[in-house]
């Protein structure tokens, strides 16, 4: 124990004081890698903004940074709502698209037509955001159209600007490009509702996105997961799947997932998508069958949720981890057991609704090449797992301890103390494994020291040679349970 320095050591007189210092009290041994999360987008078309990254730490700093239009926005209010639920320090940057050019902002409208006999309201949604008009008797066609537009223009983050046609509303995206095109827009009525409205769905946009600049400055930061706002673009999907294969190369060992929204009810739609990207390790599609919710915030609450629980605990799965803030859609448009079943072996991640709450079921990337049972790279939890895994070795052999430290055989007597054996290296795996299978990120480590070996090179005086071979525990994803009985007759 040390004695507070508060005081001068020669006080005399009699005084309290009390020094605050931090210290980690976590618990020693395996050391979990650090989550870090990227999200991907665009800023709004009437905002001007860098593309230089940024680290964030409020979706009101996103909003004023990048728009309140903006796919950027929308993300940031499911990584960092204002109520605080959400991934809490995990650090948060942006790497902002730019807009493209020549591109195009997807575009709709809504027209109203009807007589007003008595005061209504209704709820114009955009993409579950919700804008509410209210009329009365006296009130015409053009008055609700003033009065929606201004509606739809005074909510903070709606994803689109409404212009007011005195006939209709004309509607247009805060940015340009495709993800435009997946706004959907409905109008909820009163049950003796006087207007009846034509809507036409945001459509039009267009424009190619260049992701290259913004996932360059990512560099040598380790950032685990990826929000990608850009939605089920294919040339944006097959951007992000090189990217990925790139972080996992032997000198950058830093991989990333990356996350993209999906609302398509079909299953078989869905699975078409991603049974086509059976080598692709890096994509994760995150489906809410039928729900409005824009692709980008299905995402963003996905990673809201795995990233917290991968950082305190990767050996954990993320099944039943409740996506409150997301709408979910028709009881009947939910994917049952075998749909979901399906949905997994062709690469897509599933949901479930539980006491009409949104809560993931499995987290899978698209990765299920032919006749590899079971696909290696299936759950992000096993990724995370063996991500922890080369975090701890990085820390053994990436520190200043083996950085050019001298290099001899394990029968060599030295009294240098900066000296290496393989031996040493062996050690060092030995209690690494003891850590891991402490914290179920492995399974049987007597397995994983008994095949492991540490060597030097043959050719090479300057090389140690170390192979690391262990099994990842597994997770409870699937119990079967029997239950037998029988009646009672009497004595």
């Amino acid at each position: 124990m040390t004695v507070s320095t508060a005081f001068a050591p020669d006080r005399a007189a009699r005084g309290l004081a009390i020094k605050q210092k931090y210290e980690n009290t976590g618990a020693a041994g395996t050391k979990y890698r650090p989550c870090r999360i990227a999200v991907l987008g665009h800023g709004a078309t009437a905002t001007t903004y860098s593309t230089t990254k940024k680290r964030v730490f409020s979706a009101r700093e996103v909003g004023e940074t990048y728009g309140y239009t903006s796919e950027l926005y929308g993300a940031a209010l499911m990584l960092l709502p204002p109520n605080g639920d959400g991934v809490g320090d995990i650090p948060v940057t942006i790497y902002p698209l730019a807009q493209p050019s020549p591109g195009v902002a997807s575009a709709g409208s809504i027209t109203p037509t009807g007589t007003i006999s008595g005061s209504q309201t209704y709820v114009i949604k955009v993409g579950n955001i919700e804008a509410s008009v209210t009329v009365t008797t006296g009130d015409t066609v053009a008055t609700f159209c003033t009065a929606a537009t201004a509606a739809i223009n005074a909510v903070i983050g709606m994803p689109l600007f409404a212009t007011d046609g005195t006939t209709k509303i004309d509607v247009a995206a805060g940015w340009k490009g495709l993800s435009g095109n997946s706004i959907v827009i409905e109008i909820d009525s009163p049950a003796d509702a006087d207007l009846t409205f034509v809507t036409v769905q945001p459509t039009g946009g267009s424009g190619t996105v260049d992701t290259a600049p913004a996932l360059a400055q990512i560099g040598n930061i380790w950032e685990t997961h990826l929000v990608n706002c850009h939605g089920d673009v294919s040339a944006t999907i097959t951007a992000l799947h090189e990217f990925g294969e790139g972080r996992v190369l032997p000198e950058v060992h830093k991989a990333i997932t990356c996350y993209t929204g999906i609302n398509t009810s079909s299953v078989a739609t869905v699975a078409a998508i991603t049974d086509a990207r059976k080598t692709d390790r890096t994509n994760v599609y995150c489906p809410n069958p039928d729900s409005n919710d824009l692709p980008w915030v299905i995402a963003a609450r996905w990673v809201a949720r795995i990233a917290k629980l991968a950082n305190e605990n990767p050996a954990h799965d993320y099944a039943r981890l409740e996506l409150t803030g997301l709408t979910q859609g028709a009881d009947g448009s939910q994917w049952t057991s075998s749909q979901r079943d399906f949905a997994v072996k062709s690469g897509c991640s599933t949901i479930e609704v539980i006491d009409e709450v949104v809560n993931i079921s499995d987290t899978v990337t698209c990765y299920h090449p032919t006749g590899e049972e079971p696909p290696a790279y299936r759950y992000v939890c096993d990724i995370q797992k063996l991500d922890t895994v080369i975090y701890n070795a990085d820390l053994i052999f990436g520190g200043k301890d083996w950085a050019g430290a001298p290099l001899v055989p394990d029968i060599q007597a030295v009294k240098n103390p900066t000296a290496k054996k393989p031996k040493m290296a062996m050690s060092a795996l030995a209690k690494m494994f003891g850590d891991l299978a402490d914290d179920a990120v492995i399974s049987d480590p007597e397995f994983a020291i008994a095949n492991s070996s540490a060597s030097i090179d043959g050719t090479n005086p300057k090389r140690l040679n170390v192979r690391i071979v262990c099994k990842l525990a597994g997770n409870t994803n699937v119990i079967s349970v029997d239950v037998a009985f029988g009646f009672y007759y009497g004595e």
